[in-house]
């Protein structure tokens, strides 16, 4: 999984205590209802960890998004050595993935700007065994100082919170 991320540096995110998420726009993603609650509950469990608290009149609103797209890869072989003693035929192989990204954003409740977006990128495996590891529902790791350290996209996404880079954001 790659993860990167992006804040707003005039932002102090010790302002920030409490957040919601953002139901309108969770409702419009085209993903199962069981992977919506999964995101939901990771994202809850890390925002938990960096010390904010779940409030009906936040300071932060929460949404998330999600996009797809086949990815197509090809390989060409060709012989080697010289005829008549060439070695193997040309051929091609293919073969391809879904590649999913997951965008998370944290947005100011007074004044609707956007404060902090975080983004995981990895390929999709539609019938996973483990659905749960790999949107990372609970990992004791969630919050870790050590970016990357974790299997999920929402895990890496919300340790991004305390990274050296982001010295003003939430900490655990």
């Amino acid at each position: 999984v790659y993860v990167q991320y992006d804040y707003d540096s005039e932002v102090d995110f010790s302002n920030y205590n409490t957040y919601s998420f953002y139901q309108p726009d969770i409702d419009k993603v085209e993903i199962s209802d069981l992977d919506k609650k999964r995101i939901l509950k990771s994202l809850d469990i890390g925002l938990k960890t960096k010390g904010l608290e779940r409030s009906s009149s936040p300071d932060l609103l929460v949404t998330f998004e999600t996009k797809s797209k086949e990815r197509v890869y090809v390989n060409n072989y060709l012989p080697y050595g010289w005829y008549p003693f060439s070695y193997n035929y040309p051929y091609s192989s293919g073969y391809s993935r879904v590649q999913g990204t997951l965008y998370v954003s944290l947005i100011a409740s007074k004044n609707q700007q956007l404060v902090w977006q975080g983004q995981g990128v990895g390929v999709l495996v539609e019938y996973s065994n483990n659905r749960d590891k790999m949107v990372n529902t609970g990992s004791s790791t969630t919050g870790s100082s050590t970016p990357g350290s974790g299997d999920g996209v929402l895990e890496v996404s919300i340790t991004k919170l305390d990274s050296p880079a982001c010295t003003s954001c939430p900490s655990a």
